[in-house]
C-alpha cells in the first residue's frame, strides 16, 4: 500500500522491499496450492467415499500442509537470491 501511494516508487527502506515480494506472492502460492490440495481431496471423498473415509489421518494432513509450504516458500526464495 505504501508503494501504491507513493507513486509506484518505493519509499520504504531497501531491505524491506523482499521481504514484501515474499509475503506477497507466498500467499498467493499458498492459497492456490490449498485449494487444489482442498479439490483432490473432495474428489476422492466423492469417487472412493468408504476407501477413503477409512484412510483420513490428521498426520497425513499436516504432512501435505508442511510439504505445501514448503513448495512455496522455496519457489518464492528466489526473490532473496535474486536481491
Amino acid at each position: 500500500m505504501a508503494e501504491a501511494a507513493a507513486g509506484l516508487t518505493w519509499p520504504l527502506p531497501i531491505g524491506l522491499c523482499p521481504v514484501a515480494n515474499f509475503c506477497f506472492f507466498s500467499s498467493i502460492y499458498l492459497s492456490s496450492l490449498f485449494l487444489a490440495a482442498l479439490s483432490v481431496e473432495r474428489y476422492l471423498g466423492v469417487v472412493f467415499p468408504l476407501r477413503y473415509k477409512s484412510r483420513k489421518r490428521l498426520g497425513r494432513v499436516v504432512a501435505a500442509s508442511v510439504v505445501l509450504w514448503l513448495v512455496a516458500c522455496s519457489h518464492c526464495s528466489i526473490v532473496f537470491v535474486a536481491e
